[in-house]
């Protein structure tokens, strides 16, 4: 029997098409419930709206493993680990993107990294992804994401009571809180065709994975806070957006959503969950205007 090297998966790269959609847009609109008003010109989507678009668990239902993301050994490594978490992105914007522009993003395997913590073996995969706007590079996302052995949760095993709130924390230029409950967690799901079924099958996440109860996105975190910090610099245009994942949040927790300056056109966020527990740490930086 051939041994697998994972390094031989590093520096693979693949490129798809798409069309930035109005309708993904004004859907992801809704979801934030944003004060959309009609324009005469293009709608410009989302800072990190192309999420919404290059599905990766766009393929046949034969080509899915059991937790619903596409099996492991093509495009992406075999990693051996079946517990998967979206860890972090690091964000560049050159240029906004416009609903209507053909879009092209290339994504290359940049880095594998096998590592064991507290909870066993990991193995961190890098992507890059280069998202081009009729031809001209948009938005830079190095996105990671981090394998996990297997829980030893028996299977079936009941679900843990839920968290209680915590009251919103000082010493932050703004607070806004928001409660991510199942139907956000479906929306967000159907709008970027993210089969996972951590987010959507109560007997799966908590019987097989171990989990609490339905886990929220952790890029759909990631985009409250982002709405945050926008809706309280509107005039702002966000320059990079970097995130770290510190602890996953479940459906029905209140979030509070943070963010101070720490400079000129630097600002902290968080999103902090129940036991005032950082569920994500993020910077950004900004172009004012």
């Amino acid at each position: 029997m051939t041994e697998i090297n994972l390094q031989d998966w590093a520096g693979r790269s693949s490129t798809e098409e798409d069309i930035a959609s109005p309708t993904s847009a004004a859907r992801l609109a809704t979801l934030l419930e944003q004060d959309v008003t009609s324009s005469t010109e293009p709608a410009t989507l989302f800072p990190v709206g192309h999420w919404l678009h290059f599905a990766e668990d766009d393929v046949p239902m034969s080509e899915l493993g059991t937790d619903g993301h596409v099996k492991l050994g093509g495009f992406m490594p075999p990693v051996g680990l079946p517990r998967r978490m979206w860890a972090g992105s690091k964000l560049q914007f050159h240029a906004p993107i416009l609903a209507g522009q053909k879009l092209s993003r290339t994504t290359t395997i940049e880095s594998i990294t096998e590592k064991t913590g507290g909870s066993g073996s990991l193995c961190f995969v890098v992507l890059r992804h280069e998202v081009s706007a009729d031809g001209n590079l948009a938005t830079t996302d190095r996105h990671t994401i981090v394998y996990r052995e297997a829980t030893s949760a028996p299977e079936g095993s009941s679900a843990a009571p839920a968290r209680a709130d915590s009251p919103a924390p000082e010493g932050w230029d703004w607070v806004r809180s928001v409660r991510p409950n199942e139907v956000t967690l479906f929306r967000y799901s159907a709008l970027t065709f993210n089969s996972h079924r951590i987010h959507y099958d109560h007997p799966y996440v908590t019987g097989v994975e171990g989990y609490p109860g339905l886990v929220t996105h952790g890029p759909l975190t990631a985009t409250l806070l982002l709405d945050a910090f926008m809706r309280n610099h509107p005039e702002a245009t966000v320059a990079t957006y970097d995130f770290r994942a510190k602890s996953p949040l479940f459906a029905n927790e209140q979030i509070h959503l943070v963010g101070r300056s720490t400079g000129a056109n630097t600002h902290e966020l968080e999103a902090i969950g129940p036991d005032g527990q950082t569920a994500i740490a993020a910077t950004v930086t900004t172009t004012e205007s």
